[in-house]
């Protein structure tokens, strides 16, 4: 790949998924499109790789790993196309060692562009479904590119287990507008929820209020439109009618059977002398 290639590679993978980043900066290289023909022609089964992003290799699988050396994927294509088990590995040809030097070259550039910050991967955290950037540190471990969902996995018991899903890219610049739309949604959320415990606390109050109330033998009786009048202006904007119909019937339960039967009578309540 030309060097004027890879300088404009950010630009031209922003906004992929990092799947189809993978594919059209590494197996879609126009260099490396070349030597897959040039092995076609000479009879190597190597087709699904660049066709479909199969991972060399005798088993079908869509994983690559983040840190593949030209010897690794050599030896995963010469693997792929050994005759049997019993017959010693063949030696690579100089095609598949050139096109694997190409790949991990490429692969290299790619986690470069992420690791040094010139593409920002966001994806939702496995762990705990919180979509975020990826930290840059995170991609110099041993990691692995899922191409058929676009998740970063790593290996645990030989599986592949998803450790960001869903990645896709972006320019740091609007990585930014990114964070400042997230933490936009999450301050609302923020206030949302300090909105509804404000809402509880008050309701909380207001039932206890009532309690100190209606609890107390010698207190006045007052209707409900009286009791209503007044929670209203404690708790402005925070404890409807409705609401305070509901904190009225929870003090009632929480107070004697006398003060019960005496509060709890439909109508308006005389006054004691």
């Amino acid at each position: 790949m030309p060097k004027e290639a890879f300088d404009s590679a950010p630009v031209c993978l922003n906004g992929l998924t990092l799947a189809e980043a993978f594919r059209k900066h590494v197996i879609e290289d126009g260099e490396v499109a070349v030597m897959a023909r040039r092995l076609a022609e000479a009879g190597r089964r190597h087709s699904s790789v660049f066709s479909k992003g199969h991972f060399p290799g005798p088993i079908v699988a869509f994983h690559w790993p983040l840190h593949a050396t030209s010897e690794s994927i050599v030896y995963a294509f010469v693997d792929s196309s050994s005759p049997s088990l019993e017959e010693p590995s063949r030696t690579p040809s100089e095609l598949e060692t050139t096109v694997s030097r190409m790949l991990s070259e490429r692969i290299a550039m790619l986690i470069g562009y992420l690791a040094h910050g010139e593409l920002i991967a966001i994806g939702t955290f496995a762990a705990t479904g919180t979509e975020a950037p990826i930290g840059r540190g995170q991609w110099t471990r041993n990691l692995s590119v899922d191409l058929s969902n676009s998740d970063v996995c790593e290996l645990r018991d030989h599986r592949h287990v998803a450790v960001w899903t869903g990645v896709f890219l972006q320019l740091p610049d609007q990585k930014d507008n990114y964070i400042a739309v997230t933490q936009d949604a999450g301050n609302e959320s923020t206030k949302a929820r300090k909105q509804i415990q404000t809402k509880d606390n008050h309701r909380r109050e207001c039932i206890a209020w009532l309690i100190s109330i209606m609890s107390n033998p010698s207190a006045s009786i007052r209707t409900n439109e009286e009791l209503w009048a007044e929670a209203a202006s404690k708790w402005p904007g925070t404890v409807s009618e409705r609401e305070f119909a509901r904190c009225r019937r929870d003090a009632l339960a929480g107070i004697s059977e006398e003060q019960r039967y005496i509060w709890g009578r439909p109508g308006p309540k005389r006054r004691r002398s």
